[in-house]
């Protein structure tokens, strides 16, 4: 990515997720955040109204998972954005 920016002149742009749900980072995004010339981070919001900075998948039930493979794909069914403190309860990491 850096090399295209820098040698080719092209700008890149590019997203993800900081960490799993699990709270590990993906190798990928430690690669981005480290390279990046300038982060803009997506603002999501906690159902107690603090930032959410993490992410919980859930089962069909809509239990928090704390196991399983780090990619999973899935939308708003799968997953709720949480604040640490509520992630922590949920998951018991």
């Amino acid at each position: 990515m850096n090399q295209v920016v820098d040698q080719l002149s092209i700008p890149v742009l590019c997203y993800g997720l900081r960490t799993d749900f699990l709270g590990e980072s993906f190798q990928g995004s430690l690669y981005l955040l480290s390279w990046a010339d300038k982060l803009i981070e997506l603002k999501t919001i906690c159902h107690c109204g603090r930032k959410a900075n993490m992410v919980v998948r859930t089962d069909e039930q809509g239990n928090a998972l704390n196991s399983g493979s780090q990619i999973d794909i899935g939308g708003n069914e799968r997953y709720v954005s949480m604040c640490r403190k509520h992630f922590q309860e949920q998951v018991g990491l």
